[in-house]
């Protein structure tokens, strides 16, 4: 999100921008209102904005002034004038200072809205990220650099220029959230980004978060949790990791101090809790689910056990779990004649001898381990269940209930109502919602759809109850869940 600073000394003025900005846009966020020169001048450093909508005639220092004072340093910002008269003296000044456009009040729906396009079109050109990678990978290889313990020098320098990071220190936050919850994580970071020089970066259920500059810990520390207690309902569980304020070669040391506050905020209690039900999630879902969402819960499970015990103690733990596993496919369909080639793998496991080596073994292993679910899972399952589970995928956008399906594939709905409970653990109408509600979120993310359209192309022809069932399912209104997804934070 491109991140905009609104300056007038008249509040309709203001109240109207900031609304046309929350509700045409996808694509600009309000960071600040201003209502004369001087503190527009202190909000341009402090928040550094992407776009200044500058009124001329504010009391103090005007609005040119203030243009000519910061344009030099910040040459990437981009200036719009609006003023109450069209005069040809002021639009000469502001020509030498790269002023974008210069717009006469009333400022109209559609001219606000033509001249951000115009604005995001002139950003877009104007990026270093444009002709070589996205901002969205280069903030991955970022993290991952201070992760691995990896970051030099020249990539310092380089992250440096292409981010625009200012300051040498910096500290990394860590903030893990329920799962399902993830979206929040972001609405913290673009919350942060309004006092602090943020890049953010997620991964499974936590956000990572690089803050640039000098902060104490004490003061980082009570900034976000108010920041939580603003984002995130009280009922659902976050918690916080804030590392050690550290000169940029040194970021790494920073993210492992925030790991140990993490951890250090969790109980052995919860720490378990979790592995556990990671462990109920993927006995549960493999072979049924997608593989690629079975492979990020399995990821996120060993991530966080080789992150939280020693090597040789996380080795034994995914010993026991790749066995486990083992064992469901051996005992659960000790039924079906084919037989199924079980290679040891305790010792293959111990073997290992970084994570990095783990990484390879474990991604090569559980992809072949998935596949054999897949194909007994399938083998399994009556061939009525089988067919219903093709129809509802097919047909889920359509107004099917369980009759609908247990007459196509010509079985009773009490019959297919025991096969569901039996071989999905699950029920028909929650089978149905969480494809339907899947399909919505990949609509939201991926398209410019309303929320109106979106229920109705997964099957809801009520908007309300599409809300109701979106909610019970995501914890969030369909509102709230687009705003969310289609907020980026930028991070300048």
């Amino acid at each position: 999100m491109y991140r905009v600073l609104i300056v007038d000394d008249e509040e309709p003025v203001l109240d109207s921008f900031s609304f046309m900005l929350k509700e045409y846009t996808n694509d600009f966020i309000l960071a600040g209102k201003a209502r004369n020169g001087y503190e527009a001048l202190k909000m341009i450093h402090e928040i550094q904005p992407d776009v200044v909508f500058m009124d001329i005639n504010i009391p103090g220092m005007d609005g040119l002034k203030v243009i000519d004072s910061v344009h030099e340093k910040y040459p990437q910002m981009i200036f719009v004038l609006s003023t109450a008269y069209e005069r040809f003296d002021l639009a000469q000044r502001a020509i030498p200072l790269g002023v974008h456009a210069y717009l006469v009040k009333p400022i109209s729906k559609k001219m606000f809205i033509a001249t951000l396009e115009e604005v995001k079109a002139k950003l877009i050109k104007n990026s270093p990220l444009t002709c070589l990678e996205s901002k969205d990978s280069l903030i991955e290889k970022f993290f991952l650099n201070i992760m691995n313990h990896s970051l030099t020098e020249s990539d310092m320098e380089m992250y440096r220029t292409r981010l625009e990071i200012g300051s040498n220190y910096g500290n990394i936050c860590i903030i893990e959230i329920e799962e399902r919850n993830e979206l929040f994580l972001r609405d913290i970071a673009s919350k942060i980004a309004l006092k602090y020089f943020t890049v953010f970066y997620s991964r499974h259920n936590r956000g990572y978060y690089f803050i640039s500059g000098n902060n104490t810990n004490s003061e980082l520390r009570n900034s976000i949790s108010e920041i939580i207690k603003q984002c995130i309902p009280a009922e659902i569980e976050c918690v916080i990791g804030i590392g050690t304020e550290k000169e940029y070669l040194n970021l790494d040391k920073s993210y492992d101090a925030a790991l140990d506050d993490l951890f250090k905020n969790k109980t052995d209690e919860q720490i378990l809790l979790r592995e556990r039900i990671r462990i109920v999630h993927i006995r549960k879902k493999i072979g049924y689910a997608k593989k690629t969402e079975i492979q990020k819960l399995f990821e996120t499970y060993w991530e966080e056990v080789f992150e939280y015990y020693d090597l040789n103690v996380a080795k034994c733990k995914m010993a026991v779990f790749i066995n486990l596993l083992l064992d469901d496919l051996q005992n659960y369909y000790k039924e079906i004649e084919t037989e199924i080639n079980i290679v040891p793998v305790e010792q293959e496991i111990m073997n290992v001898k970084d994570i990095n080596e783990w990484k390879e073994w474990s991604n090569s292993y559980f992809n072949k381990l998935q596949d054999l679910f897949l194909e007994k899972r399938s083998n399994a399952l009556p061939a009525p269940l089988l067919k219903a589970i093709q129809f509802v995928k097919e047909h889920y956008a359509e107004p099917i209930q369980l009759t609908t399906v247990a007459d196509e594939v010509l079985i009773s709905p009490a019959y297919l109502s025991r096969l569901f409970a039996e071989y999905m653990s699950t029920t028909f109408i929650d089978f149905l919602t969480d494809l339907r509600i899947t399909e919505a979120q990949r609509l939201m993310k991926s398209t410019n759809m309303n929320i109106k359209e979106i229920g109705s192309k997964v099957g809801y022809s009520d908007p309300n109850y599409f809300s109701k069932c979106f909610k019970k399912y995501s914890g969030y209104t369909p509102t709230d869940f687009l705003e969310l997804t289609r907020t980026e934070v930028r991070s300048v």
